[in-house]
């Protein structure tokens, strides 16, 4: 019985660690929402943990590597190609508690984009949320490749009565991979 009770009460305070932003509330200074219900009501940033709203407001971290044609799983065409190298760029939001991943692997050899494919990852401790909502090449030429990337990070607000009401914003994320190796995401 003590041992159930102990569990309960720590499943509790982790709970409220995670879910209760009133508790530790940012100060909204833009008056701004920043983010809209799926029912249309506005939600601020009071309303909010710091950590989710790092998700929704922190800047984005991009960054890439330089990886072997065997990491990037160029499989013949890398043996092939013998001078083409490959890099990889991804693009993170979010915090500890909801975060999405965008990663896009390319071959360049300076003369041509040789190759590139893409994939997304994403995690979320409930009530908060985080989906990925599809990768797509919109733009295949030798000089450049293009992918467009969409998500949704979102926050899970408990209410008194122990409904939660979810809060979200959808983000749309540009890649762009040259054939001199040079990358970008915007978004």
């Amino acid at each position: 019985m003590r041992s159930r009770f102990i569990t309960v009460a720590a499943s509790c305070g982790i709970t409220l660690a995670i879910a209760a932003p009133a508790a530790t509330a940012v100060a909204d200074t833009t008056g701004e929402p920043i983010a809209v219900s799926e029912d249309g009501v506005a939600v601020s940033r009071d309303q909010l943990s710091p950590e989710q709203l790092a998700a929704f407001s922190d800047e984005p971290i991009a960054e890439s590597s330089d990886v072997s044609g065997e990491e990037a799983g160029a499989g013949d065409m890398g043996r092939a190609a013998a001078k083409t190298k490959y890099r990889t760029a991804q693009y993170k939001r979010g915090s500890a508690l909801m975060w999405t991943r965008d990663t896009v692997y390319f071959g360049y050899n300076g003369k041509k984009v040789t190759s590139s494919k893409a994939w997304q990852e994403s995690g979320h401790i409930f009530p908060n949320i985080a989906k990925n909502n599809g990768i797509k090449r919109y733009h295949n030429t030798t000089a450049t490749h293009k992918w467009r990337a969409k998500n949704t990070i979102g926050a899970g607000v408990p209410t008194p009565w122990g409904d939660v009401k979810a809060y979200s914003k959808n983000y749309t994320h540009y890649f762009s991979g040259s054939k001199s190796g040079a990358w970008s995401w915007k978004g």
